[in-house]
């Protein structure tokens, strides 16, 4: 990916703003992941999809340069044993990977600034598919 940014106040999704000096490309690449989560799960469970996914990220900050599990790992344990019979959460978990992965080849992108856009956009907006009924995966 090449990457011909200056400072970026390019709004993203409207009027949402690109995290801290984010280069526009990759808030572009990351929006749709983005909205996947929040149309996919009911606005309580996407907001603490969104936390716990941050507070995964920070868990891997903390241990940087330590013997340690990773990202997904420490997600799919601070989501609990309740988490991923749906499709929906399915969607929520393969969207979260994407974000990452995307982030992850941005040199100057920041996961936590990408967190905490979704974090705020369920918060302030809600989901796209209110009282959207879970489909168990292999139904």
């Amino acid at each position: 990916m090449t990457q011909t940014c200056e400072p970026a106040t390019t709004p993203v999704l409207g009027d949402q703003v690109v995290p801290d000096g984010e280069c526009p490309e990759v808030a572009s690449l990351v929006a749709p992941y983005l909205r996947i989560i929040r149309s996919a799960l009911p606005p309580a469970e996407a907001e603490r999809f969104f936390a716990e996914a941050l507070d995964a990220h920070e868990e891997e900050r903390r241990r940087d340069g330590a013997l340690q599990l990773g990202f997904s790992a420490y997600l799919w344990d601070g989501l609990g044993d309740g988490w991923g019979g749906t499709l929906a959460h399915a969607s929520a978990w393969e969207a979260m990977q994407a974000v990452r992965h995307l982030v992850r080849k941005a040199p100057r992108a920041d996961l936590g600034a990408y967190l905490r856009l979704g974090l705020r956009l369920v918060r302030e907006l809600g989901t796209g598919a209110p009282g959207r009924a879970p489909l168990t995966v292999g139904a």
